[in-house]
């Protein structure tokens, strides 16, 4: 079941992650045929700063979440860690991720609760000749933090079952191919 769960959010995450790269170079596109238009023609495109603000950016630091914590990429400082046996050490990164989990999740419950309010108010951003809908973009945060803080729960109980029992080897990486192997 566990394995199941973190095949299913690994090709979730890995597919945000993908979507996150599609945004940052529709970004990079939009904001030079903007410029190149503004140049050339005189005439820029309307709404590019809306459109780059509300959702090009939050799509490219928000939705990368997910693959960060299934690769557990995050910044980490193991100073004193690093000569700790790897039982100690994967107990220490269980309940690290434990914690992890909670607070994403707490991130998650307070992102979507107000992710839906916006959408029941069509939340929409003023882009001089039309309105533009923003409420989608509110959605950008809580699903991929929920795949975070789910991550960080699947890695918590692989960590702590090495940790405590000694069972199941060393805390799997995904770099080895244990999440990404086909059955």
């Amino acid at each position: 079941m566990l394995r199941v769960l973190e095949r299913g959010l690994g090709a979730f995450s890995n597919f945000m992650m993908a979507i996150g790269g599609v945004a940052i170079t529709l970004m990079m596109l939009h904001i030079a045929a903007d410029i190149l238009a503004k140049l050339l023609l005189n005439r820029p495109i309307v709404a590019t700063l809306e459109i780059v603000t509300w959702y090009y950016m939050v799509a490219t630091v928000f939705l990368p979440w997910g693959y960060v914590q299934l690769h557990k990429k995050h910044l980490t400082v193991e100073l004193f860690t690093m000569k700790m046996p790897p039982r100690k050490r994967a107990v220490l990164e269980g309940i690290v991720s434990i914690v992890g989990a909670i607070y994403v999740g707490i991130l998650v419950w307070l992102t979507a609760e107000h992710a839906m309010e916006q959408t029941m108010a069509g939340e929409i951003q003023d882009a001089t000749f039309f309105d533009l809908p923003v409420w989608p973009s509110r959605w950008l945060l809580p699903v991929p933090a929920l795949a975070m803080s789910l991550l960080f729960a699947t890695q918590a109980i692989r960590d702590l079952q090495y940790g405590l029992t000694g069972r199941g080897g060393p805390p799997p990486s995904v770099d080895d191919g244990l999440l990404v192997e086909e059955a």
